[in-house]
């Protein structure tokens, strides 16, 4: 088994649990393509979809699995308190053993877009738990958005 397929089945197996209900459907549809692009993440050291899709073990083809990422990612059903928070709880938990630091960081992400982002640092790497994107330069950002991002953390 590559390892590609053991990292994939670890992580869909457990996003399963984080969930309280057992996936079916759409649900466990959407769960898979979430597995996937956490896995292809892990594995391609990347959040360019294509370095994503390299890296995912299924037997459909590259530009289908680009396609079926940006479709999903698109998709205004996958909202964060279904398919992101409960991850994120369970990471968070994890991780609470220890001392958390959170850092702020804002970023160019588009054609004349910025995202303020608040991450967790762990083990070297910022871990993105919230995100707020904003259509303006790279700069400064309002106290209001600094204040809104804090907002979803609590």
């Amino acid at each position: 088994m590559s390892d590609n397929l053991r990292r994939y089945r670890a992580i869909r197996h457990a996003l399963a649990q984080c969930y309280p209900t057992s996936s079916q459907g759409n649900f466990a549809r959407h769960l898979n393509t979430l597995a996937a692009l956490i896995s292809g993440i892990v594995g391609g050291k990347s959040a360019q979809l294509p370095h994503i899709a390299a890296k995912v073990p299924d037997g459909t083809q590259f530009e289908s699995r680009v396609k079926r990422f940006t479709r999903w990612l698109d998709n205004e059903r996958i909202l964060e308190e279904i398919y992101f928070l409960p991850y994120a709880e369970s990471l968070l938990t994890h991780l609470a053993l220890e001392t958390l630091v959170l850092v702020m960081d804002g970023s160019v992400v588009g054609r004349g877009c910025m995202a303020l982002m608040l991450h967790v640092v762990y083990k070297g790497r910022a871990l993105p738990l919230v995100w707020r994107v904003r259509q303006s330069p790279k700069g400064h950002c309002p106290e209001a958005l600094h204040i809104a991002v804090v907002a979803l953390m609590i």
